[in-house]
């Protein structure tokens, strides 16, 4: 097999020859053949102004490899890239030889074969789709080969994706690899359909089973499997993600969408352009890109890779599925034949109605219990031998032929019923026991639960309630350490933490909760975990979670069970809320000393914890935030001790600050900042009749009135202009209240900000003023509203430079026509990243918009910014339709200047051929 490799990497110069010898054979057979014809199929023209290009890519590569610049994995990835270019030319010139006239045809002849080509087209179109598919691959190896790009170790991807950052699904991939049981999930593995989903064009596969069937650990044993199949192939890339109902960060889409970004971009050749302008265009970091524009970064790094991967696991445990099935159907819309997508969740009505529709269905693939059972009987086996509380049965083949046998009678299917059932069978000290074990199994996994929870003794059962409790709803996975404090904590008395209740021995905690609870090992812990890690401590590493998400769904289900296993019954609304008081009577600990360092809080291991999330938890509990106020000003009301110490360890408003205890009391915030920011009116009006400053400066937004006009909270607003809250208050990232309420277009609130008296032309702030600020978020009633108030269209400043070329940038027509017709300057020159709002349009792709700009007189060959013209910022982003615009319109196709010098550079150096071809035929050189 060595042999075989190393002479078809020695074949590929052969291979690479022949091609180019083939290709301008088929060229020159084309052109006789259109001048034969004359007139020939759209198709047959297309392909011969493609073909050139493709023999140059071909010819580059050759030129690289004759330099020894490609290495010997890229040239056994290029291999079948060359040969299928070979196999498509050789389609065409079978094509060709069917239709091309020969000089003794007689004009009937001739007449049959022109109307013989007709019939072809379809199959020239598609030889052409898939040449242009491997003039990509092509450009990528190239690239690839003369890269010095180390995308793990670059400066700027390093910040880009600290910026973005996405929680790290390699921690759940990990754990779920180390549960696998060797040679499970092989019926998958060798199935047809796997096999083909990972060459198909634009394939898609949906696995769907029962609670408990062991599909996440065929996610990861399917992930390995991809990783397998890339190895040593600069082209072909995965990403994965678990969604997982123990970690918040781990339930939301767009945090699934930034992840996969992330991954990508460690095995790019060339830092992404569409991620490099996501960044600066959201003010190098300082903002949160839209989801949009993040799918958007996501599909173009995508078509940078000959082939990706995509695995996605558990779509049932995300909190957002109308989202998540809203961007699924967006990632299959792009129909990328080199994207390969795989999905696994129960078979829940919302997620089968959206994937049925997208899925094939002979891809839509249920783990059904005949296939899962195998797996099951491999896991028994395997525990009956190696786990310690069995190996008493190891001499005794009856015994374990019995256990078997009970185990495998069982609900069939589900890998989750069976590890139960052997936790308990492991406690069994004698015959007698184990065969009265065997034959009362409980039938299903809610009695095996059930029973579980029974069997907790009543000194533990206190503890218990709260490791579930707080298991059930944390917003990160916690520590073992963590949680051993957690017991300690009791709302019910004052003070609410008792350090002599901590237990002793953390591990203790699966004593008390059984098969309930899991503790996994993390080897990453800087990483899993970065803030508790920088926190004074060392961290143990050991993570506790329930065991399954069926162990939440009965917590929280509202089914009857016995009497002793009510007590665990948790609500989501009264458990976050029981959380939030939990942190804060932690918290209060700090009331009487001073943090002045990490050291003061190294022995407090759920400090880091109870800082970060109390608020999550309060804001979780909804309306009976109102059953915490008590707690909350009382805490609120010890500003020099608990409340500045929390403010030192956790700066809500900037989540990714390390703890900084060097603050004092005039660095920090108010409170009334803080519960103005999250919309809590009922404590905003408890706070100002105690007396707190309405005005008081400090904090990112610049003062209470801002900040919760950031976040919308209407009512809270309402509250602080009406007991005396200053409208043209300067600074903050806004610069004034009406630019805050503007970019969220809060039109009532701009009312009556405007109706108090706030400046409309007010300066500062990221957007300058509050009229581009509402043009960028396209909110054109806020827009009219302004300028009926006298807001000058054409003034300049702020991150856009001006409210059109906001508005253009993001698409929004309405608003672009809106301001063109109150005398918004279509030509305004600024000095933002894209100079103009016809260059903005271009960049974004908005070709409606540009086509209404040109309309109203916008220079087409407008120079400057970072790309210098409309035409060039169009061709670095593939915008075919775009690019076609502004060439009918005039552009100047050889225009020097920008980031590339010029579009045609642009293009080709993206790999983009359609944009190459368009602007060869225009001129370009």
């Amino acid at each position: 097999s060595l042999m075989a490799e190393a002479l078809a990497i020695i074949g590929i110069v052969a291979n690479i020859a022949q091609l180019l010898d083939f290709g301008t054979t088929v060229l020159y057979r084309l052109k006789e053949y259109q001048s034969s014809l004359g007139e020939v199929p759209k198709s047959f023209r297309q392909i011969s102004k493609e073909l050139p290009l493709l023999l140059y890519t071909i010819q580059q590569i050759q030129d690289a490899i004759d330099a020894g610049s490609v290495g010997i994995e890229t040239k056994k990835a290029l291999l079948p890239v060359i040969g299928g270019c070979q196999e498509q030319l050789e389609l065409l010139q079978s094509i060709l030889v069917k239709t091309l006239p020969k000089a003794d045809d007689s004009s009937l002849e001739k007449g049959k074969k022109a109307i013989s080509s007709l019939g072809q087209d379809g199959k020239v179109e598609r030889i052409l789709k898939n040449l242009r598919n491997f003039i990509s691959s092509l450009t990528f190896y190239y690239s690839a080969a003369s890269s010095t790009l180390q995308p793990l170790n670059d400066a700027k991807l390093i910040k880009i994706r600290q910026w973005l950052s996405p929680p790290d699904p390699s921690f759940n991939h990990h754990k779920w690899c180390k549960q696998r049981q060797e040679d499970t999930g092989l019926w998958f593995l060798n199935s047809e359909e796997f096999i083909k989903w990972k060459t198909d064009a634009a394939s898609i596969i949906w696995l769907y089973g029962i609670p408990g069937c062991g599909k996440t650990i065929l996610s990861s044993t399917i992930i390995q499997d991809v990783f397998q199949h890339c190895i040593g192939d600069p082209g072909k890339v995965v990403a994965y993600f678990y969604f997982d109902f123990k970690d918040e960060q781990k339930q939301t889409p767009e945090l699934m969408v930034r992840s996969l970004i992330c991954q990508l971009s460690q095995k790019c050749v060339m830092v992404p352009v569409s991620l490099e302008l996501l960044f600066s265009s959201c003010e190098n970091g300082q903002r949160s890109p839209s989801l949009d524009s993040q799918l958007d970064v996501l599909q173009q790094m995508i078509q940078e890779y000959p082939q990706c991967y995509i695995i996605l696991d558990a779509l049932d445990e995300c909190k957002d599925r109308a989202e998540l099935v809203g961007i699924l159907n967006q990632i299959t819309s792009w129909q990328l034949d080199k994207l390969h997508v795989l999905v696994t969740s129960r078979e829940e009505r919302d997620i089968q109605n959206s994937l049925e529709n997208l899925v094939q269905d002979q891809n839509i693939i249920c783990l059904q219990s005949r296939l899962v059972n195998g797996d099951i009987q491999k896991y028994v086996r395997k525990r009956l031998l190696d786990d310690a509380s069995l190996r008493k049965w190891q001499n005794d083949s009856d015994v374990q032929h019995e256990i078997e046998a009970a185990l495998m009678s069982g609900p069939r299917g589900m890998f989750r019923w069976a590890v139960c059932q052997l936790d308990a069978l492991g406690k069994c000290r004698n015959r007698l026991m184990l065969r009265h074990a065997l034959t009362t199994l409980p039938p299903t996994l809610d009695e095996t639960y059930d029973r579980i929870l029974c069997a907790i003794n009543e000194e533990d059962s206190e503890y218990a309630v709260r490791i579930l409790r707080w298991l059930a709803f944390s917003s990160r996975p916690l520590l073992v350490e963590e949680i051993s404090e957690v017991v300690a904590i009791n709302p019910d008395r004052d003070p609410m933490f008792n350090q002599d209740e901590v237990l002793e021995d953390p591990l203790e905690i699966l004593d008390i909760c059984s098969s309930l609870i899991t503790i996994t090992t993390t080897d990453n812990i800087i990483e899993d975990f970065p803030k508790a890690s920088k926190f004074g401590y060392v961290p143990s590493g050991k993570v506790v979670g329930l065991a399954h998400y069926s162990v939440k769904e009965y917590l929280v289900s509202k089914r009857s069970r016995p009497n002793r296993a009510e007590r665990y019954s948790i609500q989501d609304a009264s458990c976050n809320g029981f959380l939030a008081i939990s942190c804060l009577g932690y918290l209060l600990q700090f009331d009487k000393c001073d943090l002045f360092s990490y050291k003061d809080v190294e022995a407090s291991k759920l400090a880091q914890y109870a800082a970060e999330f109390w608020t999550t938890h309060a804001l979780a509990a909804g309306e009976r935030v109102g059953d915490l106020s008590h707690q909350i000003m009382s805490f609120f009301s010890k500003k020099n001790g608990a409340y500045l110490n929390w403010v030192k360890m956790f700066n809500p408003e900037s989540p990714r600050d390390r703890p900084n205890f060097t603050k004092t009391l005039e660095d920090v915030p108010t409170p009334l900042y803080f519960t103005s920011m999250f919309g809590w009116t009922d404590i905003v009006e408890q706070l100002l009749s105690a007396g707190a400053d309405v005005n008081a400066q400090g904090g990112i937004f610049g003062n209470a009135l801002q900040a919760a006009l950031e976040e919308g909270h209407n009512k809270t607003v309402e509250v602080l202009l009406s007991n005396g809250a200053n409208v043209n208050a300067q600074g903050g990232h806004y610069g004034n209240a009406l630019q805050a309420a503007s970019q969220g277009g809060h039109n009532k609130t701009v009312e009556v900000l405007l109706s108090k008296g706030a400046d409309v032309n007010a300066q500062g702030g990221f957007y300058g003023n509050a009229l581009q600020a509402a043009s960028r978020g396209g909110c054109n009633k806020t827009v009219e509203v302004l300028i009926s108030k006298g807001a000058d269209v054409n003034v300049q400043g702020g991150h856009f430079s001006n409210a059109l070329q906001a508005a253009s940038f993001c698409g929004y027509n309405k608003t672009v026509e809106v301001l063109l017709s109150k005398g918004a300057d279509v030509n305004a020159q600024g000095d933002g990243l894209l100079t103009n709002a016809l260059q903005a349009a271009s960049y974004s792709g908005h070709n409606k918009t540009v086509e209404v700009l040109l309309s109203k007189g916008a220079d087409v060959n407008a120079q400057g910014g970072y790309y210098s013209n409309a035409l060039q910022a169009a061709s670095a982003r593939d915008n075919i339709k775009t690019v076609k615009v502004l060439l009918s319109k005039g552009a100047d196709v050889n225009a020097h200047g920008g980031r590339y010098d010029n579009a045609l550079q642009a293009a080709s150096e993206r790999g983009y051929s359609e944009i190459v071809e368009m602007l060869v035929s225009k001129g370009a050189r």
